[in-house]
C-alpha cells in the first residue's frame, strides 16, 4: 500500500480531532433522530393496537434514548453510540420476541443498530454487532420454527433467515467499506490540506523574510510594474536617499529622478537589450533638488501575470568626491612631477629600481626619463659608488627623509656633477620608496669657490690694503678691465682708495664727480648699470679714456644714515649687459667694501679723539676737582652755619620749658613740643644730607666682606631699640661680596631699617636677606631683603631713589627720603645696580648687585 491507504482498518474515526468533532455532531444527529422517531412509534403502536408489548417495548426504547442525552453532555459522552446502539439492539430484539417472529419490524432496527455500529464504533466493536445479530437472529429463527416463541405468522424457515444474514453482511461490508474509503479521504484531505498550510507557512516565511531584506537592504530599492508602469514598493533607504516617502508611492508613477537624460536613455537602452543594468554610474536628483552620484543596477522578473522591474541605487558620492580629488590630486602630482624645473625620481629602496623620472633630470644631471625608467641606479650608473647609495638610502630610512643631503652624481656624459637632494620615503603597493628631488649645484659651487677665493685674498687685509685687494679679485672676478673705489671727500669731490686700470694697479688720485657718468650711481640706492655712449648721459668717467669705457656697473656707498660716502664701480671696455652672476658679484663686493669704509672712517674718528682725550680727560678732572671743592664748601656750611643755629634753638626751648615748669598751660607744652620736634626732623635731614654727600666723595676700599654678618649686627641693633616687636629674621649664612664695607654698612642698615620699619603694623612680620635668582629680573650673583610689611604701587617706583620722595604718609611711617636715595648712589659708585618689586599691603623685595672691581 501507499502512505495514503496504508491506514488500518479498525482506526476510529475519533483518530483525529476534526473527524471526532463530525462523530460528535453526527452522534447528536442520529439521537436527535432517535429521541422523535422512537416516541412517535410508540404513539402509533399505542393508537392501533393499545398498550400491548409491541407499544411497551416502544415506550421503553423512547425513555432509554431520551435518557441518553444526559451522558451526551457529560464527560462520559464517548460511551454514548455504545449505549444508544446497545440500546437499539435490544429493541429490536425484544419487539421481535414480543411479536413472535424474525420477520417483524424489530428485525431492521437491528439492522439500523449495525449501521450506527459501522458509522460510531470500531470495526471489531462492528463486526461483533453483525455477529450478534446473526447469532441472535438465527436462535430467534429457530425458536420460531420449533414452536417455542408464538407467532401470529406463517411459519418460517431458514431461508429468512439465510436472507437476513445476507442483508446483514451486505450492510456490514458496505458500511466498512464506506468507512474505510470515508477516511481515507478524510485523511487524503487533512494531508493535502497540512500541505497547503505548510506551504502557505513556507510562503509566508519567504514572503516575510524576503520583505525584511527589501526593506533593510542598504541599497534604495524601487519596484515597478512593466505592466502598469506603476510603483509596487520601495524600501526605507530609497526614502533616505532620494527623500521620497516610499510607502506613500505604492500605486503611482515613479518621479523623474535622472539628472541627465543621456544617463537615463543608457540605462533603459541597456535594460532593453539585457533585461538587466549593472554598475551604472548616474546622477540622481533628490525630492529636495539636490543632487547625488550613484551606482544603479536593474533587473527584469518576469511573473505569472505580469513583469516587474526591482532598481537599487547606491549613494557614491562620498566615493565619487574622493575619487574625483584623488584625480585631481593625480592631476596636480603629475603636472608638478613633470613639469618641474628639479630633477623629480621615484626610486626602490631595495634595489635602487626607477619607477619614474620627469623630463627635468636631462637638464639637471644629463639622464632622460627613457635613460632611467625601468633600470637600477647601479645599471645607470648615476651614483659614484654603491657606498654613497647606501650612505643615502641609510639617512633615509633613519629619518624618513632628507633635506639638502649634498653628493655627487655621474652624468650621462660621465661628467661628476655636484648636486643637493631632497628626498622623502613614501610607500608604492606595499614597496619602501624614495620621492627625491634632484638640483645641480655646480654653477652655485662655482660661486662659492669664487667668494671663497675672494675672502681668503682680502680676509687678512685692513685699511687700503683691503681696498687695493679687493679691487684686484673683483677685476679677476668679473672681468672688468678697470675697477675704482673712491671716497667722497666732499660734495663733488673724491678721492680713489683703490684703483685698476686696464688691469693694472694705479697710484691713488682725486677725482672731480661733477658732470661724470658716476653720477647715476650716486643717485640710487642700489646697482646700477650704466652705458656712457647714450645720447643723454656724460662720457666722462674719470680717470679712464671714455673710449675705454663701453660698459660702467657700480653702487654708491653710504653711512648709516643714508648719505653718501663712496662709491664702487667697475669698467668694460666693450658694450654689455653683465649677467645676474656678475651683478651678484658686485653686490658682495660693494658690501664689503662699504662696510670697511664705515670701519676706516669709525678708526678715523676714534685717533681724532684719541688725539683730544688727553685734553679733555684734564679739563674734566679740573671740572670734578672744583665740584668736589664746592661740595665740601657745601657740607661745611650744613654742619656748621645750619647746625649751629638748630643747636641754640633746641637749647632755649629747653631753657624755656624749664622756666615755665609747672606754670605752662597744655597748649603751650604743645607748641614747644611742636618746635623741639621740628628742630629734631630738620637735624635729621642734615645728617641725611651729610651722608649722602659723604657717601659721594672719597675712595671707595673694596675688600670682600661677609655680607650675612653685616645684616646679624645690623638686625641686632633694630632689636636693642625695639626690644617689644618679634620680627622673625631669616638670613642665609656666608654670602660675600666684594665691596667697601663701610658704604655696604649704610646699604643694609637702610634697607634693613626699611623693612623693620614698613612691617610695623603686621601681626607676624618677616625680614629675610638670601641671594637673588633669575626670577628677580637681575644679576642672579645679587642680594636681596624681602619684607611682608606695608609694601608699594609699583606705578609710582620711579619715585622710589629720588631725595626727599616717600611713597607714604609721613604721619604713619617716619622718614627722610633719602635713605634710598643714599643707598641708590652707594650700589652706582660700585658699578652695580638696585631694583624693588612690592605690592600694597604684600610687602617688598629689594635686590642688589655691588659691581665688580674694574666698573
Amino acid at each position: 500500500m501507499n502512505r495514503r491507504t496504508s491506514y488500518r482498518l479498525n482506526e476510529a474515526p475519533s483518530d483525529t480531532v476534526a473527524l471526532g468533532q463530525h462523530q460528535d455532531l453526527a452522534l447528536a444527529a442520529v439521537l436527535l433522530t432517535s429521541s422523535v422517531a422512537a416516541p412517535l412509534a410508540a404513539v402509533g403502536l399505542v393508537w392501533r393496537d393499545g398498550l400491548g408489548p409491541t407499544a411497551q417495548v416502544a415506550l421503553g426504547l423512547s425513555v432509554a434514548v431520551w435518557a441518553l442525552w444526559p451522558l451526551y453532555h457529560s464527560r462520559f459522552r464517548r460511551w454514548v453510540a455504545y449505549a444508544l446502539i446497545l440500546t437499539l439492539w435490544l429493541g429490536s430484539f425484544t419487539a421481535i420476541v414480543t411479536q413472535g417472529s424474525v420477520r417483524s419490524v424489530g428485525s431492521t432496527v437491528m439492522l439500523a443498530a449495525l449501521v450506527l455500529a459501522g458509522s460510531f464504533l470500531s470495526r471489531a466493536a462492528t463486526v461483533a454487532t453483525a455477529l450478534l445479530s446473526l447469532v441472535a437472529l438465527a436462535i430467534l429463527n429457530h425458536l420460531e420454527q420449533t414452536g417455542a416463541m408464538p407467532s401470529r405468522l406463517a411459519a418460517v424457515g431458514w431461508a429468512v433467515w439465510i436472507l437476513q444474514a445476507a442483508c446483514i453482511v451486505t450492510a456490514l461490508v458496505s458500511v466498512l467499506f464506506s468507512r474505510f474509503r470515508l477516511l481515507a479521504a478524510f485523511r487524503d484531505q487533512r494531508e493535502a490540506y497540512e500541505l497547503a498550510v505548510d506551504a502557505e507557512k513556507d510562503m509566508r516565511a519567504s514572503q516575510e523574510r524576503f520583505l525584511s531584506l527589501f526593506q533593510n537592504n542598504p541599497a534604495a530599492t524601487l519596484v515597478l510594474s512593466l505592466d502598469t508602469r506603476r510603483i509596487v514598493n520601495a524600501n526605507d533607504a530609497f526614502e533616505q536617499l532620494l527623500g521620497y516617502p516610499g510607502r506613500q508611492m505604492t500605486g503611482q508613477e515613479p518621479p523623474v529622478f535622472w539628472v541627465d537624460p543621456s544617463e537615463h536613455l543608457a540605462f533603459r537602452s541597456a535594460l532593453k537589450a539585457h533585461d538587466r543594468v549593472a554598475n551604472l554610474r548616474a546622477r540622481l536628483r533628490r525630492q529636495d533638488g539636490t543632487e547625488i552620484d550613484a551606482l544603479v543596477f536593474a533587473n527584469v522578473v518576469r511573473q505569472e501575470r505580469e513583469r516587474l522591474l526591482m532598481i537599487m541605487a547606491l549613494d557614491v558620492s562620498a566615493e565619487e568626491r574622493s575619487r574625483q580629488a584623488l584625480q585631481r590630486s593625480e592631476e596636480r602630482f603629475s603636472k608638478a612631477f613633470n613639469f618641474s624645473p628639479l630633477g623629480m625620481v621615484i626610486t626602490r629602496l631595495s634595489d635602487g629600481l626607477f619607477i619614474e623620472a620627469n623630463p627635468a633630470n636631462e637638464r639637471v644631471i644629463g639622464w632622460t626619463p627613457e635613460d632611467l625608467k625601468g633600470r637600477t641606479s647601479q645599471q645607470v650608473g648615476v651614483w659614484l659608488s654603491e657606498v654613497e647609495r647606501s650612505d643615502y638610502v641609510q639617512g633615509l630610512r633613519r629619518d624618513g627623509r632628507l633635506q639638502g643631503y649634498e653628493t655627487r652624481m655621474r652624468s650621462k656624459r660621465g661628467e661628476v656633477v655636484p648636486v643637493r637632494l631632497w628626498a622623502e620615503t613614501i610607500d608604492i603597493a606595499g614597496e619602501p620608496c624614495a620621492l627625491t628631488f634632484t638640483l645641480n649645484v655646480a654653477e652655485e659651487k662655482r660661486r662659492q669657490d669664487i667668494l671663497i677665493n675672494l675672502a681668503r685674498g682680502i680676509s687678512s687685509k685692513t685699511g687700503e690694503a683691503f681696498f687695493l685687494s679687493l679691487a684686484e679679485h673683483l677685476a679677476s672676478a668679473t672681468g672688468a678691465g678697470s675697477v675704482v673705489v673712491a671716497e667722497l671727500m666732499a660734495p663733488g669731490q673724491a678721492h680713489t682708495l683703490a684703483l685698476v686700470n686696464k688691469q693694472q694697479l694705479q697710484a691713488n688720485l682725486p677725482l672731480a664727480l661733477a658732470q661724470t657718468a658716476y653720477g647715476r650711481l650716486l643717485e640710487s640706492d642700489g646697482l646700477v648699470l650704466v652705458h656712457p655712449d647714450d645720447q643723454h648721459l656724460p662720457r666722462s668717467t674719470p680717470p679712464f679714456d671714455p673710449d675705454d669705457v663701453g660698459t660702467l656697473a657700480g653702487m654708491a656707498l653710504r653711512d648709516a644714515d643714508g648719505s653718501v660716502i663712496g662709491l664702487l664701480a667697475a669698467v668694460w671696455r666693450e658694450r654689455q649687459d653683465p649677467g645676474e652672476e656678475v651683478r651678484a658679484l658686485l653686490q658682495v663686493f660693494a658690501s664689503r667694501c662699504n662696510a670697511e669704509m664705515l670701519r676706516l672712517r669709525r678708526d678715523r674718528e676714534i685717533l681724532r679723539l684719541q688725539a683730544t682725550l688727553e685734553q679733555r680727560v684734564h679739563e674734566r678732572t679740573e671740572q670734578l676737582r672744583y665740584l668736589n671743592q664746592e661740595l665740601e664748601s657745601f657740607s661745611y656750611s650744613v654742619s656748621h652755619d645750619l647746625k649751629s643755629p638748630l643747636r641754640s634753638i633746641d637749647g632755649f626751648i629747653h631753657l624755656l620749658r624749664e622756666q615755665l615748669a609747672g606754670r605752662a598751660t597744655a597748649e603751650d607744652e604743645d607748641m614747644i613740643g611742636r618746635v623741639q620736634e621740628s628742630v629734631a626732623r630738620m637735624n635729621g635731614l642734615i645728617n641725611d644730607l651729610l651722608a649722602l654727600a659723604r657717601v659721594s666723595r672719597g675712595q671707595l676700599q673694596r675688600t670682600r666682606v661677609n655680607l650675612s654678618e653685616l645684616v646679624h649686627d645690623v638686625v641686632r641693633r633694630e632689636r636693642d631699640r625695639d626690644p617689644t616687636r618679634d620680627v622673625e629674621v631669616v638670613i642665609e649664612p656666608d654670602l660675600y661680596a666684594d665691596c667697601d664695607p663701610r658704604m655696604a654698612q649704610i646699604v643694609l642698615e637702610n634697607l634693613i631699617g626699611n623693612a623693620w620699619k614698613y612691617s610695623r603694623h603686621t601681626a607676624h612680620a618677616r625680614v629675610e636677606f638670601d641671594r637673588s635668582d633669575a626670577n628677580d629680573g637681575g644679576d642672579p650673583g645679587g642680594f636681596c631683603i624681602t619684607d611682608n610689611g606695608a609694601g608699594f604701587d609699583m606705578s609710582r617706583s620711579d619715585r622710589l631713589f629720588k631725595p626727599f620722595s616717600r611713597l607714604h604718609n609721613g604721619t604713619e611711617f617716619e622718614g627722610s627720603g633719602i635713605g634710598l636715595a643714599t643707598v641708590r648712589r652707594i650700589i652706582e659708585r660700585h658699578g652695580g645696580q638696585i631694583s624693588a618689586a612690592g605690592a600694597p599691603g604684600q610687602g617688598a623685595r629689594f635686590c642688589f648687585t655691588f659691581g665688580n672691581r674694574q666698573a
